[in-house]
């Protein structure tokens, strides 16, 4: 399953994003997507329980400024480290919102488009 391009090694290690506004309580995580053992993903203590409800450009900073490193394809799974940081405005899937989700050390995709799948 092709999910990252261009993405340094931390960003593929760990392929996370936490939407702590919207979730349930954090239960343990599922396996992580190909990109990283989950061994790797459980100690970091992710969660893979979400999904990519459009295609999202991955950043390095939380900010629509930040360059953009890579990219997660609509209905792709992702894991993300909890919580959610506040960053930049933006506006995407319909929604404006200033909520970031961390994937990975100075990685970082848009909330509003990633939903959770339980």
């Amino acid at each position: 399953m092709k999910i990252l391009s261009r993405v340094g090694v931390a960003g593929a290690t760990a392929f996370v994003a936490s939407m702590a506004f919207a979730a349930p309580a954090l239960a343990a995580p599922a396996p992580v997507a190909a990109a990283a053992p989950a061994a790797t993903a459980a100690a970091a203590g992710t969660d893979c329980r979400w999904k990519a409800a459009e295609t999202i450009k991955i950043r390095t900073a939380p900010k629509t400024s930040a360059t953009a490193v890579g990219q997660v394809n609509k209905g792709s799974k992702v894991c993300v480290y909890p919580p959610a940081v506040k960053g930049g405005t933006y506006t995407a899937c319909k929604r404006t919102d200033d909520r970031w989700l961390k994937i990975g050390t100075n990685r970082y995709i848009v909330g509003m488009c990633v939903d959770f799948t339980g």
